[in-house]
């Protein structure tokens, strides 16, 4: 087991903290749409099942298919170069959201958004798994994803304060041009495998290759499959959240603004924290046993999740909404960093980012785009059946999938442990 130096750890943490960076700014322009979902479903005529395709399977299925393709060119290429290439794209992409007119403009700009974000995910967690010593990826993977929380939470805030001032169309302007201006950074950054004695046998095969490399190291490790599986219907339940400002509006009757301020402010404060916790908890129970990320995946979803069904039928007026609140804000985040660092763990080096991809393109072409989709069209038959709380009640059915995957995880870990025997 390697150990790095001072200098090595300190540079590793000023490469996590700029990825992280990055990061913020991949999920703010991706989740913009959703802190501004009231104002462009009115503006742009859009019914729920339009909205909730243009922010899940219009955007998410060219996300995915070239998050494989980013992922297997990055353990062949120059990663950081990769990612500018990718940041300067979505970035120019996103400030062209603000000239959308209809649903088929703004399609035709979230299809090819997707595209550009697919290269920083894949590629940055591989640069971190060569960065990080073994026992310390699901802390490096965890604090990576507070791009998560605190970008969904700045897009709300975003939509709340700065929206409010200069409208919707001029925010996807400004955060467009802030990701272009950051794109020169990245050519500071070195690519870890020039440093190495010997160059890796994946830089010098194929990207046709990926569908091969792919089937073998999913036939070679059951636990991986079903690592995987967990993570899509984690994600699945996920995705039911894309109608959380109409819900927080229509049926529980906050007002719109502190409806995108508290949406913000929660994602931030609750998801920071379950990313962090979920980083440092999964890696110390991996100390104590094989496979101790996946037991931690599957008791926390155990605790957690019957909470997020309780949080649904709250009222808004009384403090255990909040908490419920605060509390379903961490469990978005802190299967992040156990989830990905498991995925190192299952698979060969050299492709760690081909298969962060392949991760990324299951859990949510299957989990995201389909949960979307999902609550959006049973949100809308509920409102035709006339039910008082439509969107209640298909977030709640939407989010069954979550308690399915605990048992994936406890079988994955347990295959895990009788591996290490």
């Amino acid at each position: 087991m390697r150990t790095l130096s001072s200098t090595q750890t300190g540079h590793a943490m000023i490469v996590l903290v700029f990825l992280t960076l990055l990061n913020i700014l991949n999920f703010a322009d991706r989740f913009l749409m959703q802190g501004f979902a009231i104002d462009m479903i009115h503006d742009l005529h859009l019914s729920n099942l339009e909205f909730t395709l243009l922010t899940g399977f219009v955007f998410t299925t060219f996300y995915t298919l070239m998050g494989l393709f980013m992922g297997a060119l990055a353990d062949r290429v120059h990663r950081p170069r990769l990612i500018a290439i990718g940041i300067f794209s979505w970035s120019a992409l996103t400030a062209a959201t603000g000239l959308a007119t209809n649903f088929a403009q703004l399609g035709l700009v979230r299809m090819f958004t997707g595209v550009g974000e697919a290269t920083l995910t894949p590629a940055a967690l591989g640069l971190l798994g060569d960065k990080f010593e073994s026992q310390q990826r699901a802390f490096a993977a965890g604090f990576y994803y507070l791009g998560a929380p605190i970008g969904i939470g700045s897009a709300f805030i975003i939509a709340g304060t700065l929206g409010a001032a200069i409208g919707w169309r001029n925010c996807f302007f400004t955060l467009g041009a802030l990701g272009m201006v950051l794109t020169a950074l990245l050519f500071l950054l070195g690519e870890p495998r020039n440093e190495q004695a010997k160059p890796d046998t994946a830089v010098q095969r194929p990207v046709s290759a990926v569908f091969a490399e792919i089937l073998q190291t999913l036939r070679a490790s059951p636990a991986l499959c079903l690592l995987i599986l967990g993570g899509v219907l984690v994600i699945f339940a996920q995705g039911a959240f894309v109608l959380d400002q109409l819900w927080l509006v229509q049926e529980r009757h906050l007002d719109r603004q502190y409806a995108q301020q508290l949406a913000g402010m929660m994602f931030i404060a609750g998801g920071v924290l379950g990313a962090l916790l979920g980083g440092y908890l999964a890696d110390r129970l991996q100390a104590r046993r094989a496979g101790g990320r996946l037991w931690f995946l599957a008791l926390i979803y155990l605790i957690g999740v019957p909470i997020g069904y309780v949080y649904r039928l709250l009222d808004s007026s009384g403090t255990t909404f909040y908490i419920c609140m605060f509390i379903g804000s961490m469990m978005i985040t802190i299967g992040y960093g156990p989830l990905f660092a498991s995925l190192q763990d299952l698979v060969p080096r050299q492709l760690s980012s081909t298969m962060t991809g392949f991760m990324i393109l299951c859990m949510t072409l299957f989990g995201t785009s389909l949960g979307n989709l999902a609550v959006g069209w049973l949100a809308d038959v509920f409102r035709a059946a006339a039910y008082s709380t439509p969107i209640t009640k298909a977030v709640m059915l939407s989010m069954t999938p979550w308690l399915l995957a605990i048992p994936c995880f406890v079988i994955a870990a347990r295959m895990m442990e009788r591996e290490n025997v």
